[in-house]
């Protein structure tokens, strides 16, 4: 039975209309809505803080009591305000007005002020009405929908009733189309004049008929006061039925024409896209094509999953898909295969799968691997002695060609077994490290102490490494450290026996014993007296050898001051440590100068002559009495 043409033309036209897309324009800027305020009526004895209600409010906004004036006014939300209201305004009705310098908003005669001896009125009864939603226009994308396919519903919610609409939900419950995500769309708000877009996803089943079909929308909402309000609506959608019976035959055949790799090359545990070109070389449309790398061993998705969609392919037409993956672990390198799975349907809902090969070049040598040495070590301080306190830092560089990750490194080696005679303060053994880029370089510090009973030896102190790449390969390695750890001697210098008293520029003798304190001999290779407020030279042979622990070394001085006060003479003993390397050790005397005076005989005060027992010798001129005196003290060995 055909349908009469004059009811087909008004058919054709209502659909042509509904499913004209909607215009999308570019909005204004929300206006301003004042709805209430808290409180109405105020006593005018007393300031009070007004609070406003509505929508778009800004922190530019300002309040004003026509025909009173402007409110200090505070910015809470864009949907509520407050404002300062002072006390002696005026007793009356006020109209409360809201603006930004661009858009205004009003609420009239809502504040009431009165005297506070004034009767309190009466609550106004709120003014009459209700929301009224409904749908202005609507979309439906694609306009004709085919059975088994998916389609989009957009809806323009609009309120022309004459209340805001509050807690306005739309909700599409399906029924002849399925929903696809959330079905229920909370919008809030809605006030009068105001309106809204929501879209919606739905499937149409594969055994729906060819014909118009209706979505339904339930829209509700409640006004202010709480009272609920249901607006249930439909909206048409033309739908593109199956043809039923045998009428296509053949089936689509989908082929990968082509696979390109970026980089060609490929290394294991490095990323890499695949292109392919799918070719459809069958009789019918290939819809919804699935393609997924299928050799789950040999590669492994980069992000996502491992699958990528088309949407269809037509007879003879081609379409290109990547697909980013990560090469696995391959320990044989060239030419490998690479299944990949193919799955797609045709209109009629008939599935088929395949799985073709595709091959790619691998080559395992050129995999990044980390390398970690370490590059230099330092100790604070420099000499290190039994009992002593220090910081080692290593400075670590990775010169492979991959990251390291999850890196440890063991001081004395696995289990710290190789660690005496160092002890570790306030940590373990082992330090750890996130990751250590190729190229780059970090540095590590530990705290250590040395045990008071090592000996004085170089310590070879092994650094247990371990580390993984990017394939989570682990590598094991052991570097060794040389730290040297001295004897500190214990050399103490006092006076043998107290001097007499120093005069400036008087020569006199000063006689010194370096005694040993510590627990080990000490080679001595010489010693030295010197300060700078005064000469000194050494009367007789200085001591050198092995000074034995609690021994003493003679030091017998002859000293001139050249100022007067106290002086600090400094005796540095040169020795050879453990490893045969000379080092110095220092200790300082304290001496006491007094004044002199400059004789006539004695320009700028120099001293008298010392003789080898300490003796002034006579500076007077020689007779021959003095020499038979100087003759008879030679020949006791007393001097000439």
């Amino acid at each position: 039975m055909s349908m009469p043409t004059k009811s087909l033309t008004l058919l054709i036209l209502v659909l042509v209309t509904l499913t004209t897309p909607l215009a999308v324009s570019a909005q204004d800027p929300p206006p301003l809505y004042l709805t209430s305020l808290e409180p109405g009526t105020v006593v005018n004895n007393t300031p009070h803080t007004l609070s406003l209600y509505g929508s778009g409010f800004t922190a530019e906004c300002v309040v004003r009591v026509v025909g009173y004036g402007l409110l200090s006014t505070s910015y809470v939300n864009a949907g509520a305000l407050t404002a300062l209201l002072s006390s002696g305004i005026p007793a009356g009705t006020y109209t409360l007005e809201v603006g930004d310098g661009t858009r205004t908003a009003a609420l009239s005669n809502a504040l009431a002020v009165r005297n506070p001896d004034a009767p309190a009125e009466p609550p106004k009864a709120p003014p009459p009405g209700q929301p009224r939603l409904t749908i202005r226009t609507y979309a439906v994308e694609p306009a004709q929908v085919k059975a088994g396919e998916e389609f989009a519903v957009t809806i323009e919610i609009y309120n022309n009733g004459s209340r805001a609409g509050e807690n306005t939900l739309a909700v599409f419950p399906g029924g002849t189309f399925l929903p696809l995500g959330e079905k229920g769309h909370l919008l809030w708000q809605l006030h009068i004049n105001h309106t809204v877009q929501v879209t919606q996803r739905f499937r149409a089943p594969d055994t729906l008929s060819s014909g118009v079909h209706q979505v339904r929308v339930d829209l509700s909402a409640n006004d202010w006061e709480g009272s609920h309000f249901d607006f249930p609506h439909s909206v048409p959608v033309e739908v593109i039925g199956k043809p039923t019976g045998t009428g296509f035959t053949g089936s689509p055949k989908v082929t990968i024409e082509n696979a390109v790799t970026d980089p060609p090359v490929l290394v294991p545990g490095e990323p890499f896209s695949l292109t392919l070109r799918l070719t459809n070389h069958g009789s019918r449309t290939a819809v919804n094509v699935f393609t997924t790398a299928a050799s789950g061993e040999l590669v492994v998705p980069a992000s996502g999953g491992d699958t990528v969609y088309a949407e269809a392919i037509g007879i003879e037409e081609t379409v290109t898909v990547t697909l980013p993956l990560i090469l696995g672990p391959a320990e044989t390198g060239g030419r490998r295969s690479l299944a990949i799975a193919l799955a797609y349907s045709d209109y009629d809902g008939q599935g088929y799968s395949d799985q073709q090969n595709i091959g790619v070049d691998v080559n395992p040598g050129l995999i990044r691997r980390p390398q970690i040495v370490i590059a230099s070590y330092t100790t604070a301080p420099d000499f290190l002695a039994p009992g002593d306190t220090f910081t080692l830092t290593l400075r670590l560089t990775n010169v492979g060609t991959g990251e390291a990750e999850r890196m440890t490194l063991a001081l004395g080696g696995e289990g710290g077994g190789g660690l005496a005679p160092f002890i570790p303060l306030n940590a373990g053994n082992v330090l750890f490290v996130d990751r250590l880029a190729a190229g780059a370089e970090m540095s590590l510090s530990q705290a250590l102490i040395i045990d008071g009973a090592a000996e004085a030896r170089a310590v070879s102190l092994p650094i247990g490494l371990a580390y993984e790449d990017a394939l989570g390969n682990r590598t094991d390695d052991t570097q060794r450290l040389s730290i040297i750890v001295r004897k500190r001697p214990e050399l103490q210098v006092s006076l043998y026996r107290e001097p007499g008293p120093l005069a400036v520029g008087m020569a006199a003798p000063v006689a010194l014993e370096v005694v040993n304190t510590g627990r080990s001999g000490v080679n001595v290779v010489g010693i030295e007296a010197a300060a700078p407020q005064l000469e000194s030279r050494e009367d007789g042979l200085p001591f050198i050898g092995t000074l034995d622990p609690g021994g003493s070394a003679p030091l017998d001085l002859v000293v001139t001051p050249l100022e007067s006060g106290s002086v600090d003479l400094t005796v540095s003993i040169a020795y050879r440590d453990d490893f045969n390397e000379a080092r110095v050790i220092s200790d300082t005397i304290e001496l006491d100068v007094i004044g002199g005076e400059e004789g006539p005989d004695r320009p700028g005060g120099e001293g008298p002559n010392i003789d080898a027992l300490g003796e002034v010798e006579d500076a007077s001129p020689e007779t021959a009495w003095k020499k038979l005196g100087r003759a008879i003290r030679g020949f006791f060995g007393l001097g000439s």
